[in-house]
């Protein structure tokens, strides 16, 4: 299990603002400062070789009480200690979060993967994507923040950046909240992304016990809004092509390619007799 950073929000904010002088702050709405990452904006040479999805700090302020998967890891492994506990929860969710991103990204056709940026080689083509877990709106109750029944109110401050030889290259900054609104998949598609969200989740040595139903819904519905936005700047990007649906209606919405469909022609009215 890989133990999720806690209360070094401040290092990596630090990190991400030297990564980029161009890149503004994130809001919570979700609006993003983006460049391309890789030569010229929808070239053959603009898409990564893999996508590596980092670890998430926790800031303090942002709890994660679980105490079904508490439970279930003490009546395997003994009595842990409060601090232990929460720990282990924290991990447990960060995995879920990032294994929902990758599988999310694979499906759009990108190589991702779980790691870090120690992991990556000099000089290869990849990305580094980084965030941050905060409180989002300043204004509600504490013990309504963090993940857990009746909680939320949960921001990720990303950051998506270029492997290089020398520190960190050129990144883009996005912010993602927890849609309620979002929809899971449901069906075939439900039963192929688990299966992904499974591989991953032992590719990363998670505890092999699972989250209580909202928490796990919880964590990938933000799963699923990071890697929304990234695959978003992969289309501007030109790492992706675009979806069918999206270029059918670009093309209706334009006058100028829009086809017209002219109605058959009547057959000719035959002589009277």
């Amino acid at each position: 299990m890989r133990p999720i950073s806690i209360c070094a929000a401040a290092l990596l904010l630090a990190g991400c603002a030297n990564s980029s002088t161009s890149d503004k702050k994130a809001s919570d709405s979700g609006s993003a400062s983006s460049i391309s990452l890789f030569g010229s904006s929808g070239d053959s040479t603009s898409r990564p070789k893999t996508v590596v999805i980092s670890d998430f700090i926790l800031a303090a302020e942002v709890p994660v009480i679980d105490r079904g998967f508490s439970t279930r890891q003490e009546s395997k492994g003994g009595n842990f200690p409060i601090l232990e506990r929460r720990n282990r929860t924290a991990a447990r969710v960060n995995d879920e979060i990032i294994a929902t991103i990758v599988a999310t990204l694979q499906e759009a056709g990108l190589d991702a993967q779980p790691g870090s940026a120690e992991a990556v080689s000099l000089g290869s083509k990849a990305v580094v994507v980084n965030g941050r877990l905060r409180q989002g709106d300043k204004k509600l109750r504490v013990d309504r923040v963090g993940f857990g029944p009746g909680r939320g109110n949960v921001v990720a401050d990303m950051t998506v950046s270029r492997a290089a030889a020398f520190g960190s290259g050129q990144s883009f900054s996005f912010a993602a909240g927890i849609p309620n609104n979002l929809k899971l998949p449901n069906g075939p598609a439900a039963a192929a992304r688990n299966a992904a969200i499974a591989a991953t989740l032992v590719a990363e040595n998670a505890s092999p016990e699972k989250l209580s139903p909202d928490v796990e819904a919880q964590a990938r519905r933000l799963g699923l809004a990071v890697a929304e936005k990234i695959i978003a700047h992969g289309h501007e990007q030109g790492w992706l092509s675009k979806p069918e649906s999206v270029e059918s209606e670009a093309s209706e919405a334009d006058p100028e390619t829009k086809t017209v469909k002219l109605p058959a022609a009547k057959p000719a009215k035959k002589p009277a007799a």
